[in-house]
């Protein structure tokens, strides 16, 4: 794990837990130990279930009536599961949002496209955002990309601006990276109109 690790990590939990009203109830599926430590820096947050992303869908099929407030899912194997979405909703509140990794919007199109149909269907906002990701090697920091699917709250419109500014420990996000994050080139803009729903 590199020393950036970090950064993927505040993306994945501080953009969604700063966009819901109420975060209380916390579901994440993979992940590492950081992703745990990134929640514990949330007050409001009053429970958190963790669930290995190796046998999540049969996972989350035996959960019962447990309702949750944000999803989190750190491993990139679920991409455009549509078996897995579906269970995964059914875990959420009405107002429940979900944020994930996702494939690359420009170097891995199909992928994508498919990945955020899925979520589309089933979703009525689906935003990709983008972060500063690991390196293979040595050199820059790639762009990677993440997406946040929402039934109610809007990741930037509904922002909680003192959750995200004021909230100790931060070392990459901010109010300012969590609005810049959703940013797209006009050439994305226009290949998926109609497939990000803003």
């Amino acid at each position: 794990m590199s020393k950036y690790h970090f950064i993927k990590d505040e993306m994945l939990v501080h953009v969604p837990l700063c966009a819901h009203a109420e975060p209380r109830r916390v579901l994440v599926v993979g992940g590492c130990d950081n992703v745990r430590a990134e929640l514990t820096k949330h007050s409001i947050v009053e429970e958190s279930l963790h669930l290995d992303a190796e046998g999540a869908l049969e996972a989350l099929e035996n959960l019962g009536a447990r309702k949750y407030d944000v999803a989190i899912v750190a491993d990139g194997r679920f991409g455009g599961d549509r078996e897995f979405w579906i269970a995964l909703t059914k875990r959420l509140d009405e107002k429940g949002l979900v944020s994930a990794v996702m494939s690359d919007l420009i170097t891995e199109e199909a992928a994508s496209k498919n990945e955020l149909k899925t979520l589309g269907a089933i979703y009525r906002i689906v935003m990709p955002y983008r972060y500063e990701g690991e390196s293979n090697g040595e050199g820059s920091l790639p762009i990677r990309y993440l997406v946040l699917a929402s039934r109610f709250y809007h990741p930037t419109a509904d922002l909680n601006f003192q959750r995200a500014d004021l909230t100790d420990g931060f070392r990459y996000y901010n109010s300012d990276i969590a609005v810049a994050a959703f940013q797209t080139p006009t050439f994305v803009n226009q290949d998926y109109l109609g497939i990000i729903k803003r």
